[in-house]
C-alpha cells in the first residue's frame, strides 16, 4: 500500500530509532520487566508520545496511519515499547482530546505529548471484559467531589504513570474521572509478572476513598462506556499494527536463520517444509498489514472505523501468533532459548491477542455489527 512521502519519512526514522537506540536494550529489559524510561524520553523528544495530539497542544499532529506505521516499526523491535505508546496514545490522550474539557486538554495533553506526564487507562476489573465491563469500582458525589473506592487489574504503564483514567460507577451509570498519582487514598499495588508485554510497566491500583475535585470528571456522568468504546476501538487499530510489526519480526529472523542454518549440506531454507512455513507467514502478515492500514485509512477518512479496527485486531494478532509459533519451530531447539528473539515475539503476540478484548470478544462484537445491519 503506497505512503505518503511523510508518511515514508516517519517509517524510516522510526525504523532507525529502533535498531540503533531501542534494539541494544530490548533483552534486559524484558528478562528484568523493567519500563523503559530512557527510551521513552527520547521517543517524547521525537514527538512519539504525542502521536495523535494536534500541534495546538504540542502534540505529532499525525494521521491513524502514522500512529499505526511507528507502532508497527517499534514493535518489530519491542513489543512493549508499542504496548506504552497505545496506552499513552490511543486509551489516555484520545479520551482527553475527545471527552476533555478545555481545561483539561491544555492542562494534560502537552505534557503527555512531551512525555512529562505518561498516562494510563484503568478499566479491566476482576469481573467482566473490556466489551462489557462490570465496574465494582464507586464513585459517590459529595459536595463537589467524587469520593472512589475499588480495585483496578492489569493496567499498563501503571508503574510509571503519573496520570490516570479511571473507570468507575455513579447514580448514573459508569464515569471516566482523572486521577493523579499522589492522590490520598491512591496507590499503585504489585508488578504483574506477565508473560509477553514484559517491560510496559503494568500494575493494579486500589482506591480507598480517593478524592477529587468534579473538575476531575472526563465527560459526563454516565458517559463512561462511550469513552472507553471509542479509545478501545483507536487501541484495537493500534494492537493490530503491533501485531503487524511482531509477525513481521518473526518472518524476517526465520529467513535469516533459514539462509545460515545448514542440514545434510545444505541451507534449511531448500527444503520444502521450512519453505511452506515462511510462506504462510509472509502471506498471513502481509494481509494484517492489508487490513490494518485500510482500517487506518478508513478513520482518517469517515473517522469512524470500530468493525474495521476489530477485524484488524482480529486478524493480526492472528497471524502474529500463527508466525511466532512457525518462527520457533523454523529454528528449532534455539527457538525455545533466550538467546534468540523468537520466543519474546511469540510471548508479545500472546499479549496482543488478549489486551483490550481477546479475539473471542473480538469476534463477538462484529457478529453483533453484521447481525444488526
Amino acid at each position: 500500500m503506497k505512503l505518503t512521502s511523510e508518511q515514508r519519512l516517519i517509517q524510516d526514522m522510526v525504523r532507525k530509532f529502533a535498531s540503533t537506540e531501542l534494539q541494544p536494550l530490548v533483552p534486559e529489559i524484558d528478562k528484568e520487566a523493567t519500563f523503559p524510561h530512557e527510551v521513552i524520553k527520547k521517543l517524547s523528544e521525537l514527538g512519539f508520545l504525542g502521536i495523535i495530539i494536534p500541534d495546538k497542544y504540542e502534540g505529532a499532529n499525525l494521521d491513524t496511519l502514522s500512529y499505526c506505521i511507528v507502532i508497527e516499526e517499534l514493535s518489530k523491535v519491542c513489543g512493549s515499547v508499542g504496548i506504552i505508546l497505545i496506552a499513552n496514545n490511543a486509551l489516555v490522550a484520545h479520551s482527553i482530546l475527545r471527552y476533555g474539557k478545555e481545561s483539561q486538554k491544555s492542562h494534560w495533553l502537552p505534557s503527555l505529548a512531551k512525555g512529562k506526564v505518561i498516562g494510563a487507562f484503568a478499566l479491566a476489573e476482576e469481573l467482566g471484559s473490556s466489551l462489557s465491563p462490570e465496574v465494582e469500582t464507586r464513585a459517590e458525589r459529595v459536595n463537589g467531589y467524587y469520593i472512589i473506592s475499588g480495585r483496578k487489574s492489569f493496567v499498563v504503564n501503571a508503574l510509571a504513570a503519573e496520570l490516570f483514567i479511571v473507570f468507575a460507577t455513579t447514580e448514573k451509570g459508569p464515569t471516566a474521572l482523572l486521577i493523579e498519582r499522589g492522590t490520598p487514598g491512591f496507590k499503585v499495588t504489585e508488578k504483574e509478572e506477565t508473560l509477553g508485554g514484559r517491560s510496559s510497566g503494568i500494575g493494579n491500583l486500589e482506591l480507598k476513598e480517593v478524592k477529587v475535585n468534579e473538575d476531575n470528571l472526563l465527560g459526563k456522568e454516565g458517559d463512561g462506556k462511550q469513552i472507553w468504546e471509542d479509545a478501545l476501538d483507536m487501541a484495537d487499530i493500534g494492537i493490530g499494527a503491533l501485531a503487524v510489526g511482531i509477525g513481521q519480526a518473526a518472518l524476517e529472523d526465520s529467513i535469516r536463520y533459514a539462509k545460515e542454518r545448514h542440514q545434510f549440506g545444505r541451507p534449511i531454507g531448500e527444503f520444502q517444509l521450512v519453505q511452506d512455513m515462511l510462506v504462510g507467514m509472509k502471506t498471513k502478515v502481509e494481509a494484517a498489514k492489508l487490513l490494518v492500514y485500510d482500517a487506518a485509512r478508513k478513520g482518517d477518512t469517515k473517522g469512524h472505523f470500530s468493525t474495521e479496527a476489530s477485524i484488524a485486531k482480529l486478524f493480526a494478532t492472528d497471524a502474529a501468533l500463527f508466525a511466532g509459533t512457525k518462527a520457533i519451530q523454523v529454528h528449532g531447539g534455539y527457538g525455545y532459548i533466550k538467546d534468540y528473539p523468537v520466543e519474546r515475539y511469540f510471548r508479545d503476540a500472546q499479549f496482543a491477542q488478549i489486551w483490550c478484548g481477546p479475539s473471542s470478544w473480538q469476534k463477538a462484537k462484529i457478529a453483533k455489527t453484521l447481525l444488526e445491519t
